[in-house]
């Protein structure tokens, strides 16, 4: 079974594609969703798919705009998972290849923290797009872990506000393994609440894709569903 942890809010159009992402799984073993909501009006949630099982989760704080609450929502989440289960970071506003999931529970037959290296970043509103030199550690929107991989995020977590898949990945001694297999896009500028990472920013050096071909072949089939973005 796997665990998928998302945290969210104030992102409707952008969770809407997510949901649509994970319908189109080709992994058909058990699922739990635990989806953290901070928004101040909550998140229409529609996702049913058969052996899923999708459980929201309502902080007590709310995100106000300007603010950065991913540490908080993130601990609301871990709060809810144990080590024993096999987790899986889904980001909401991040492209996930069809076979994305069923990979990753292979990766973690073997390995307690796993992930993608080489990070791809493709900016929706200005058409920026890099691919990183994150060599040593993977995004938090494409890292997967258990057992005590899983104390250590939570760990960080308490004490550490930004730069958690960096710290995770640096300080965590066990049984860890990179992967450059391109399964996962970090999307920015999709509509709604405005993310944290560098991709977001004005001044991100990258390349334009001038006639969207490096969209295409990044996500194949998939970018009809970010015509409208």
């Amino acid at each position: 079974m796997l665990t998928l942890l998302t945290t969210t809010g104030c992102r409707q159009k952008a969770w809407a594609i997510c949901e649509k992402l994970m319908t189109n799984q080709v992994y058909e073993g058990q699922v739990r969703w635990v989806i953290v909501d901070d928004g101040e009006v909550e998140q229409t949630i529609s996702f049913k798919r058969n052996n899923w099982d999708v459980e929201v989760v309502r902080p007590t704080h709310r995100w106000k705009l300007g603010s950065n609450t991913q540490q908080k929502n993130l601990i609301a989440g871990l709060n809810r998972i144990k080590n024993t289960e096999n987790l899986v970071i889904i980001e909401d506003d991040d492209y996930y290849d069809p076979y994305y999931l069923q990979t990753v529970q292979n990766w973690l037959i073997t390995e307690t923290l796993v992930g993608e290296s080489a990070s791809r970043y493709y900016n929706l509103r200005s058409k920026k797009y890099r691919q990183l030199s994150n060599y040593f550690h993977s995004s938090l929107c494409s890292t997967a872990l258990k057992g005590s991989a899983i104390e250590m995020l939570r760990a960080i977590c308490i004490t550490n506000k930004t730069l958690i898949d960096v710290n995770l990945w640096k300080m965590y001694k066990g049984s860890k393994k990179l992967y450059r297999t391109n399964m996962v896009v970090g999307l920015k500028g999709m509509d709604g609440r405005a993310g944290i990472g560098i991709g977001h920013n004005k001044d991100f050096q990258a390349k334009i894709d001038e006639d969207g071909s490096v969209f295409q072949s990044w996500l194949r089939s998939d970018v009809s569903l970010y015509e409208q973005h």
